[in-house]
């Protein structure tokens, strides 16, 4: 049997190896925590590395095509290189960033920018390419409204393209005569 002071020995024993114990656990979180910030930070980069070689492949891709195209740029009577302009932007559902104008529509098909303005201004409801281009990222703000009730406002506006989400606001007021969100409220209804 064991004596008092073996057993206070022993219990001092216990005290320092559970200290001992805490500190360890105290660095092992602290670098769990150090460990997770890092990994997180590198999926970060890796976000944005993935989106980056996304767009440089979209670049490429749009670069051939224009090349394709300029072959062809002026062979095209109106009808034909409007159906053209529709079939690029609104078919292959590219990216219309607020930075997406005239210029980059006339590369996109092949054409002068001055044969766009005259093309828009005789033969379309919308007159000018920019008005056009509003349009679809209206209609994108609008989809994306609907289909992804969990979007917030802001990453709506961006993926639709538009520069920002006062602009988006106004011009769904303009259309619609409501707000985003009430248009979001009636496209979405609460499930009962």
């Amino acid at each position: 049997m064991a004596t008092i002071e073996e057993l206070q020995l022993e219990l001092e024993q216990l005290r320092e190896e559970n200290k001992k114990l805490k500190e360890d656990n105290k660095r092992l979180i602290d670098g769990s925590e150090q460990l997770l910030g890092r990994n997180m930070m590198l999926s970060e980069k890796l976000d944005i590395y993935y989106d980056v070689r996304r767009r440089v492949e979209w670049l490429k891709d749009l670069v051939q095509r224009h090349r394709e195209l300029m072959a062809f740029a002026d062979l095209r009577d109106d009808e034909e290189l409007l159906a053209i302009i529709e079939a690029r932007i609104e078919g292959d559902n590219i990216p219309i960033p607020p930075e997406f104008g005239l210029r980059e529509v006339a590369e996109l098909v092949g054409s002068t920018q001055q044969r766009i303005v005259e093309l828009y201004k005789r033969k379309t409801i919308y007159h000018t390419v920019d008005k056009y281009l509003d349009y679809l990222r209206l209609l994108r703000a609008l989809r994306l409204l609907k289909d992804k009730p969990a979007y917030n406002i802001e990453a709506i506006a961006q993926d639709a393209g538009f520069n920002s989400v006062r602009t988006m606001h106004r011009k769904i007021i303009d259309t619609l005569g409501m707000t985003p969100g009430q248009f979001r409220d009636i496209t979405n209804p609460p499930e009962q």
